[in-house]
């Protein structure tokens, strides 16, 4: 009877102890995820260069809601240190919510504007900066010449009865103030077949406006002059198309609605866009974007004399990636009838009297040095005669370069 009980007894201190064990366990676990231990933590590890270690810490505050500005500060430096820029952004954003004023905070998110294209986030982020930063970085608020670039394309299509073309284009794009930007362009257009010459000189100007860091407003206005000399008769036709995109950025995501317009005195054409686009945290700044634009056409039918009007879809498809330091590139898909398409914000508009009907290209930017940026294009179209539907292939070459002043 007595050695029963003293089993039992046994049974219970055991118990007790293991209960007493598991509860200081949890107190010690505990004691090592407070804000003053994680804050010990990452401060080390953030003076140490231990950015795997400082981002494990990062995780494990976040499972026991520990959350304050400097560790925020702390892992955004850990994702900028491994060019992870998109992850970095949205830390300094979280940091920024914490203290608005901290310009540790705006000049990182100013950095990984710059390191992900995003010239207009970057600069409304310069805009808070003071005076001493902003000399650091050498940013202004105004100027005029801020980057030129120069394009030359040279086109081969396979038919024998068309001649080869060319394209050349001048850019120059201003720095109107932190939240605003103007980019104009001069670009010219040449083609000949057996029986007529094409000339088309352009002018585009497109105002860019960011009323906050991730939303963007454009508009531009963009002037077309096409002629067309057919033995001795010339004929002119002087077109204006009008546009105007708003992009939202929502974290890693872009979402984009674009129109445009287009009139000459034969024609005219009315262009819906959608955009959706999605970046990749990782070190290679992956991205890929899908837009679906809708065309309504309107004109003169020649043959019959009665006016006409149709819609169709355009479908364009990218993708790009970072594969080497300096070396960015993209490829890209167009499927559907690219006659009288805008493209490129309202850069590009193509109206050639033989329509592409799918495009498919691959393009490399190659930063060299860090003003200068060149740039190398291959374009393969298929394309549909006038007159027939008959079909050739046309091969584009471009090269360009951006010096950013």
């Amino acid at each position: 009877m007595q050695k029963g009980s003293y089993k039992s007894g046994m049974k219970l201190i055991n118990i007790i102890a293991l209960l007493l064990v598991f509860y200081g366990l949890h107190g010690y676990a505990n004691d090592q995820t407070s804000i003053t231990s994680i804050d010990s933590l990452s401060y080390a590890q953030f003076t140490a260069g231990d950015w795997d270690g400082l981002i494990e810490t990062a995780e494990l505050a976040k499972r026991n809601n520990i959350d304050f500005k400097w560790l925020q500060q702390r892992v955004g430096y850990a994702y900028f240190i491994k060019k992870q820029f998109y992850k970095s952004m949205l830390h300094y954003e979280k940091a920024l919510d914490y203290d608005p004023a901290d310009e540790i905070s705006r000049l990182y998110l100013y950095y990984n504007g710059q390191n992900t294209g995003r010239t207009a986030f970057a600069r409304f982020h310069a805009s808070r900066l003071s005076e001493s930063n902003l000399k650091e970085i050498g940013e202004k608020r105004l100027r005029i010449t801020d980057a030129i670039d120069l394009e030359y394309s040279f086109k081969m299509p396979d038919n024998p009865d068309i001649h080869q073309a060319y394209y050349m284009r001048l850019g120059l794009n201003s720095q109107i103030g932190y939240k605003l930007s103007l980019y104009q362009s001069f670009s010219t257009f040449n083609q000949n077949t057996d029986t007529t010459q094409t000339r088309q000189n352009e002018y585009f100007v497109l105002l860019g406006w960011n009323p906050t860091a991730k939303t963007n407003i454009s508009i531009g206005y963009h002037s077309v002059g096409s002629k067309v000399i057919y033995g001795s008769d010339s004929f002119y036709y002087p077109g204006n198309i009008f546009y105007g995109k708003i992009t939202q950025q929502l974290n890693r995501f872009d979402l984009a609605l674009s129109g445009a317009s287009f009139d000459n005195d034969w024609l005219g054409s009315k262009q819906l866009g959608i955009h959706l686009g999605i970046n990749s945290a990782g070190r290679n700044n992956i991205n890929l974007t899908t837009s679906y634009y809708r065309i309504i056409e309107t004109g003169l039918n020649y043959s019959t004399g009665q006016n006409y009007s149709y819609g169709r879809n355009v479908i364009k498809q990218t993708a790009g990636i970072m594969l080497f330091n300096r070396l960015w590139t993209e490829a890209y898909v167009n499927l559907g009838n690219l006659n009288q398409f805008i493209d490129n914000n309202g850069l590009y508009f193509y109206n050639s009297p033989d329509p592409t009907i799918f495009r498919s290209g691959i393009s490399g930017f190659w930063y060299i040095i860090k003003p200068l940026t060149i740039y190398l294009n291959y374009n393969y179209d298929t394309k549909e005669l006038l007159t027939t539907d008959m079909t050739y292939n046309q091969h584009s070459i471009t090269g360009g370069l951006i010096w950013k002043i």
